[in-house]
């Protein structure tokens, strides 16, 4: 196989890994009522551990295809002022997209929010630990892999270093195409992945573009507990 042909599958693998470890909270509290006391508790830890050990061999595996320069990156007061400057970005993005579904569709939020506030509604009865795990993933998982993946080694796998209109535009597609269940969904999702890319573009520090993904999530992590 070309390299191309092993990057474009190594793509798509880690893309399934993400839609795993985003799913299987949610699914595990749907069937929990299932489950043994024992089970769940199994079920629970195993996923946290599983999924801690992909974000850490991701990030390591990301870090070693850096170039020494990359790896030496500090963060300091002045990066996390531009973090902030771009999650606000993201939340009038957020805003308009979200007015512009409504307006379409009569929803008041996206089909992939409102999945997520469905589970929310089961937290009366939820297992603790699911309950943890699900905002950990929402919070933590889901902004280190989505942007690893999407942004950090989607660039290095398929583009070279001087074409990032390019990354920005595939790669806020691709993240657009994975993200919206509806059509009037997709400019928001571009927009929002543009957002995050032009975080990490910046200065080419993923952590930059993680930690934005992070204050955008956690708003809906801090409306849920």
């Amino acid at each position: 196989l070309t390299k191309r042909v092993k990057n474009i599958l190594k793509f798509i693998g880690l893309i399934l890994v993400i839609v795993a470890i985003n799913i299987t909270p949610m699914q595990l509290i749907a069937i929990q009522d299932s489950m043994s006391g024992a089970m769940q508790w199994v079920s629970g830890i195993g996923y946290l551990v599983i999924a801690t050990a992909i974000v850490v061999w991701t990030w390591k595996r990301y870090k070693k295809g850096l170039p020494d320069q990359q790896k030496r990156f500090t963060f300091t007061w002045k990066d996390f002022g531009f973090a902030l400057l771009f999650f606000l970005a993201g939340r009038v993005v957020g805003i308009g997209g979200t007015l512009l579904t409504q307006l379409v569709t009569g929803n008041a939020t996206t089909a992939n929010d409102a999945a997520l506030l469905a589970t929310n509604e089961q937290l009366a009865k939820m297992f603790p630990l699911y309950f943890i795990a699900f905002h950990i993933a929402i919070g933590v998982f889901a902004p280190f892999m989505e942007e690893l993946v999407f942004r950090g080694l989607f660039s290095s796998y398929f583009f070279k270093e001087n074409q990032k209109w390019l990354k920005l535009i595939i790669s806020s597609a691709v993240f657009a195409l994975l993200h919206a269940i509806h059509p009037i969904e997709l400019p928001l999702y571009f927009l929002l992945g543009a957002v995050f890319y032009l975080a990490y573009a910046r200065r080419g520090n993923i952590v930059d573009a993680i930690l934005v993904h992070i204050l955008n999530n956690s708003l809906m992590v801090i409306f849920s507990i």
